[in-house]
């Protein structure tokens, strides 16, 4: 049974975890970047992500440590290490511990969209707008570089630049329902209009 677990993680390509939607303002997915080198890391990884959706950031760390004492090549555990530590005001320490997920694989989605995230928290925008363009740029698929570089650019009063990342998000994922119905989408094209 544990093969058959293996072999699916092996085989499926980038997994959405799951959807933290519980931010006033910021989107931030969760892409499986890294696979999981056995079953167990796995397991540890997706019961710290069960634990974030109900805000026990302490147990959910205890849970992404344990995955990278088993597995210190896992790059999902270090950007799930620094949502936790932007959800608890760790602004400086969510973006270490991204930097880490990011010297695995630096093409990871998660972790340059976080570790934005972060830095925007911190009133850093313009490198945040660096790490938002090149989440956009890696996956052109997922809405999360999209929309914080069209919000960056609306609380900078370039409501025109938001305009045309809202714009380029469309024209890429025109079979993309979803990201025309996200709430706070909506509410940016309002402001942007």
């Amino acid at each position: 049974m544990k093969e058959l677990a293996l072999i699916i993680l092996i085989i499926l390509p980038q997994v959405t975890f799951c959807q933290n939607d519980d931010d006033k303002l910021l989107i931030q997915n969760f892409y499986e970047s890294c696979k999981a080198q056995n079953y167990s890391v796995f397991t540890s990884v997706n019961k710290g992500i069960q634990l974030l959706d109900t805000k026990q950031y302490s147990r959910s760390l205890n849970n992404f440590e344990k995955a990278l004492i088993k597995d210190s090549n896992y790059c999902d555990p270090w950007y799930l290490i620094g949502h936790c530590y932007q959800k608890t005001g760790d602004f400086k320490g969510s973006v270490i511990a991204c930097d880490k997920s990011l010297e695995i694989n630096p093409n990871n989605p998660s972790a340059l969209v976080i570790k934005a995230n972060s830095l925007f928290l911190m009133q850093d925008t313009l490198t945040a707008i660096t790490f938002y363009k090149k989440a956009k740029e890696i996956s052109p698929d997922k809405v999360d570089g999209y929309y914080g570089l069209a919000l960056m650019f609306c609380l900078m009063e370039q409501k025109e630049s938001a305009s045309n990342v809202l714009l380029e998000m469309d024209k890429n994922n025109v079979k993309t329902v979803k990201f025309r119905d996200n709430k706070k989408i909506k509410e940016l094209r309002k402001q942007v209009q």
